[in-house]
């Protein structure tokens, strides 16, 4: 396992947890910004994702959704010099707008995509997938934007191998860097089993 997939692995040691409803949620500083990201944390998340990618000539642009996609995004646009989209919470009522309704393990609301015209190939990069809510969401409305979905990049799966049954769904793959599991009252980090056949992220950078 390289330094930075230990990192991340070693960093939910001790994690605080919350409540909402049934569902049980990690407290941690990339999906939460508690209590600080740092720069540190931001290079481990993007070294381990960016192997991950498709091909650069693959896709055009990296989509995220806010709030806790753009830190990551945001890095890992620097490094392979592609533009961004973030999926917003707030309606602009912009030409072209789409909305979808978003609905997570413990909420639901809408999201509003405003894409180039024209269409093109993204990629999608996020922080945690827990229900598969959002990602069927952004799906949803890249297609009726004209765009095509050509990969998920995730940091942290909450679904195991609900994963894949989901990628079977939506018609693309969804890679993650660490499963991260609840049992005896803490949450258990492990690297994942990616659709690239292999259990390790490789050395970048």
């Amino acid at each position: 396992m390289n330094s930075s997939l230990e990192r991340l692995k070693g960093s939910f040691r001790d994690v605080p947890i919350v409540r909402i409803g049934e569902y049980n949620y990690f407290v941690h500083p990339l999906s939460d910004g508690i209590p600080l990201i740092g720069p540190d944390m931001v290079g481990d998340a993007t070294r381990c994702m960016i192997p991950l990618l498709p091909d650069s000539s693959g896709y055009d642009i990296l989509l995220t959704v806010e709030s806790m996609g753009i830190p990551i995004t945001t890095s890992v646009s620097l490094e392979v010099l592609k533009p961004f989209s973030i999926v917003r919470k707030r309606r602009y009522d912009l030409p072209g707008e789409v909305r979808v309704g978003q609905r997570t393990g413990y909420s639901s609301s809408e999201l509003h995509l405003n894409l180039p015209e024209g269409g093109g190939r993204a990629v999608v990069l996020d922080d945690v997938i827990s229900t598969g809510g959002t990602l069927r969401s952004i799906a949803e409305g890249s297609k009726r934007a004209g765009w095509e979905l050509v990969c998920a990049v995730i940091l942290f799966n909450k679904i195991g191998e609900g994963r894949d049954r989901l990628a079977a769904e939506l018609g693309f793959p969804i890679r993650t860097v660490l499963d991260v599991g609840y049992t005896d009252g803490s949450f258990e980090a492990m690297p994942s089993i990616n659709q690239l056949g292999s259990t390790r992220i490789p050395d970048i950078l």
